[in-house]
């Protein structure tokens, strides 16, 4: 499990690690749970290589329901695909960086 996580006055960035696991999503939401509404969090999955689809699952949950303002950045083709089929706007899990 490997989540930087960075912040400023409401903005949180986080980088994810090679892998994108459950565990990641969790803290995930544990901080778009404990973030005060319209907070800006961006999450850079540039350095993914291995994204299990359970923790994208976690994540779609979280983004649609987001008291928060969530943008992806670097999310592959197949991460895109699985989450639009989660109910998240393409174009959410297409922003560029």
């Amino acid at each position: 499990m490997a989540l930087e996580i960075g912040s400023t006055d409401g903005e949180v960035t986080l980088r994810v690690g090679a892998s994108f696991l459950p565990e990641d999503a969790s803290r995930i939401h544990e901080l778009v749970e404990r973030s005060p509404p319209g907070t800006h969090v961006e999450i850079d999955f540039r350095r993914v290589r291995d994204c299990h689809d359970a923790a994208l699952s976690q994540l779609a949950r979280d983004i649609v329901a987001a008291r928060v303002v969530i943008a992806l950045h670097g999310t592959s083709q197949h991460q895109e695909r699985v989450l639009r089929y989660l109910g998240v706007r393409a174009a959410l899990a297409a922003r560029p960086a």
